[in-house]
């Protein structure tokens, strides 16, 4: 049955029986089984078979009686294992089946028999093994018509006997239906508290996700698995992905998506939860859950290298902050699709709590951290910034006099301030770095600028910085990482190039926003020109910014002459612009 298991939504829930589920169930089994068995004795006694029968089929209920009690009181003390389960539900048909061979009638049938047994069947497993109880009952029953032939009372009739078969059939139907649904609410129950305790037990976001992407794995066992998160606040969308169901992966990987289109991850235009599967070639129907099935156009998945033959979506919201388009690829539903949608879509809910839970814990800490580097920062600029500034007067002081009185040190005195200004620059510049950098787009241009005047008052370095648009539409975080690239670039401009001159431009050309930083300083240890995978792959270059233009998705071009300076050249991806208003010119201005 290993087939049917494969799309049984039951087994796909993947919860299996524990041992005290199972100890409980054989159990009250164990009991229903004694208090049919002195049912079937009851009705013996009421109404036995002919007189040649009747003793031996009393002697064969009071065995099976004796058997039941006996089964029931070896339960109360230990628990069985999933063999004998299998042997006592073969015991369970063998022993109704001796007693009409017995008393070679089937009153017995259905009052106390083979009811038992179509029940055990159900509340053990579910559906198919009902069903397939009542077909290996109505086989042996006929079997037994046929070795023990018609009798006075023509109770053996081979028409009689389709019709109690088929009857026994219809009743194992339904009690397996029963059990089925029953075993299915309780599953589905337990595979969300599963994926709950696992989301609030997460050491990290990416814990967290992989936790609800094992269960939506194990359930739908698709090809491919992806969820586009839509943060509103900034407008930007990540794409986080992992491989379907096969051997266990890594992490889900995230990137994020900086076209234009990018939005279209979200697949506006489908409803919040479907199933959109081929029919026929070039026939597509798509299903949710409280509408009927219609015809559909194939769905476009940009980041799928090949048109699936199903797509399963779910959306979901964090708060007002987040929206979520869960997509599966090539999805395995079962018959009952619109019950497994429903169920899909109430286990991205359920997750969605917990992972938003995480991502707010992230958040205050987040703030918490830049709270205490706000702390910390104003603590070196009143303390430590301060004291080394007064030390580096007093050393010029100390310098001048001895240049007047001790010559001999006063070279040594030199280089001791020296090295008090270069602290005190390096201290400020960590402070810069420890401030917390949220940037609008409208006033980039002013902290670029600040950021400029900052490193030319206290170099002493000639810096010229061109600005070739007034109105700046990057998203806030493409703004961050623009001053941190150019911060960075001026802090190895001062401890290493030992530049003269320094020329920064900003602005757009071809459409992209580009960063241009030029020195006529030492430059880097290579001479020519390093870009793309070249220059990412190499250990040559700024570590620093190569990895903040790969957060960025953009690009980043060295040029470098030894002894005569280099050129930064940073090209912002259009994945980066706001939906805003777009600038007009282009026109230069110099600061």
């Amino acid at each position: 049955m290993r087939w049917l298991n494969s799309y049984r939504y039951l087994s796909r829930l993947n919860v299996p029986t524990t041992e005290a589920e199972r100890r409980r169930v054989e159990t009250l089994l164990a009991a229903a089984r004694v208090l049919f068995t002195l049912l079937a004795v009851a009705a013996i006694r009421l109404d036995p078979p002919a007189n040649q029968y009747a003793r031996p089929t009393e002697i064969v209920a009071a065995l099976w009686t004796l058997y039941s009690v006996a089964l029931l009181l070896w339960l109360a003390r230990r628990s069985l294992p999933p063999s004998a389960v299998i042997a006592i539900h073969m015991a369970d048909m063998i022993w109704p089946t001796l007693i009409i061979t017995v008393s070679h009638s089937l009153k017995l049938l259905f009052g106390a028999v083979y009811s038992f047994v179509l029940i055990s069947s159900g509340f053990r497993w579910g559906f198919p093994e009902a069903v397939l109880t009542a077909l290996a009952g109505g086989v042996m029953i006929e079997i037994e018509g046929l070795l023990l032939g018609a009798t006075s009372e023509g109770i053996f009739e081979h028409g009689r006997l389709l019709i109690r078969c088929g009857y026994m059939l219809v009743l194992g139907c339904l009690i397996g239906i029963l059990g089925e649904n029953e075993k299915e609410r309780s599953a589905e129950a337990a595979v969300v508290s599963r994926m709950v305790n696992a989301a609030r037990t997460g050491q990290s976001m990416r814990s967290v996700l992989q936790a609800a992407f094992n269960e939506f794995i194990g359930l739908f066992r698709p090809s491919h698995l992806s969820i586009a998160a839509y943060e509103l606040t900034t407008g930007r969308v990540h794409l986080l992905q992992e491989p379907g169901s096969g051997d266990p992966a890594p992490l889900p990987y995230v990137k994020e998506l900086l076209g234009d289109d990018r939005l279209e991850a979200l697949l506006p235009g489908l409803p919040e939860t479907f199933l959109c599967r081929r029919s026929s070639p070039g026939r597509w129907r798509m299903i949710t859950p409280n509408e009927r099935a219609r015809d559909c156009e194939p769905p476009r998945i940009p980041w799928l290298a090949q048109q699936p033959g199903s797509l399963l979506g779910i959306s979901a919201s964090f708060g007002d902050e987040w929206r979520l388009r869960l997509v599966l690829a090539d999805a395995r539903l079962g018959h009952a699709a619109r019950k497994e949608l429903r169920f899909a879509r109430t286990l991205l809910e359920r997750a969605a709590p917990a992972i938003y839970g995480i991502y707010l814990m992230r958040r205050l800490r987040a703030k918490a951290s830049a709270l205490e580097r706000t702390r910390v920062a104003r603590e070196l600029h009143d303390g430590a910034i301060q004291s080394l500034i007064s030390t580096e007067m007093r050393a010029g002081l100390l310098r001048r006099r001895a240049e007047r009185e001790f010559p001999a040190i006063a070279g040594e005195i030199a280089s001791l301030q020296e090295l008090l200004r270069e602290q005190v620059l390096d201290l400020r510049e960590l402070m810069q770095q420890l401030k917390p950098v949220e940037i609008e787009p409208n006033r980039l241009i002013e902290h670029l600028s600040e950021v400029v005047e900052r490193f030319r008052r206290e170099t002493g370095t000639p810096v010229r910085f061109a600005v070739g648009s007034d109105e700046v539409n990057l998203l806030p975080h493409a703004c961050r990482e623009v001053l941190l690239i150019l911060q960075e670039a001026l802090v190895n401009i001062r401890k290493h190039a030992h530049a003269a001159e320094v020329l920064i431009t900003f602005g757009k050309h071809d459409g992209n926003w580009q960063l241009e930083i030029r020195d006529n300083g030492t430059g880097f240890a290579f001479e020519g020109t390093l870009e793309g995978a070249e220059l990412m792959s190499s250990a040559k270059g700024p570590a620093i910014i190569k990895e903040r233009v790969a957060n960025l998705g953009g690009e980043l071009v060295i040029e470098s002459k030894p002894s005569q300076g280099s050129r930064l050249m940073i090209k912002i991806p259009q994945g980066s612009v706001s939906n805003g208003k777009q600038s007009q010119d282009n026109h230069g201005r110099h600061r």
